[in-house]
């Protein structure tokens, strides 16, 4: 291969070199490709001007969003204490959890001589220092739903 010899000097050497391509096919496919060039035109000019309109929002989307990661870096050292304090707090509730889950069974024995036939204990209430168990009558909660059905036809 001969390459000329002012192609050599380094003050035109880019690190860089071309091949044309001279295959039909690739070159047929550039050719149809050139023929969407004027119909894209029109929307490539509109959407040039559509972008300087949107330019000053993506402007004031930047400033936003360089004051929100400065927000964000003020806020840390708060939401850091926060969420040690809200992992103290999970521990103990998973605490009262277990306990919850031991007065349960013990409701349940006590509630089976207070229960009528069709009663069911639905819910342990607090209410001050007391404790109360909420009673549904499953008859009464069955006509309920009866007449909620007739309602909505």
């Amino acid at each position: 291969m001969y390459i000329p010899k002012e192609y050599l000097k380094e003050s035109t050497y880019s690190g860089t070199r071309l091949i044309e391509i001279t295959d039909e096919k690739v070159i047929e496919l550039k050719k149809e490709i050139s023929k969407f060039k004027p119909i894209a035109e029109p929307y490539l000019k509109e959407m040039d001007r559509l972008g300087e309109l949107l330019d000053p929002f993506y402007t004031k989307i930047r400033e936003l969003e360089a004051e929100k990661d400065k927000l964000v870096k003020e806020r840390q050292p708060n939401l850091d204490l926060f969420n040690a304090q809200l992992k103290e707090m999970e521990a103990i509730e998973q605490k009262t959890d277990l306990i919850k889950n031991k007065i349960q069974p013990l409701v349940a024995r006590l509630m089976e001589k207070e229960l009528g036939e069709f009663e069911t204990a639905r819910q342990l209430i607090e209410q001050g220092d007391k404790l109360f168990v909420e009673v549904v009558e499953e008859v009464e909660e069955l006509v309920k739903r009866i007449r909620m059905k007739k309602n909505k036809k």
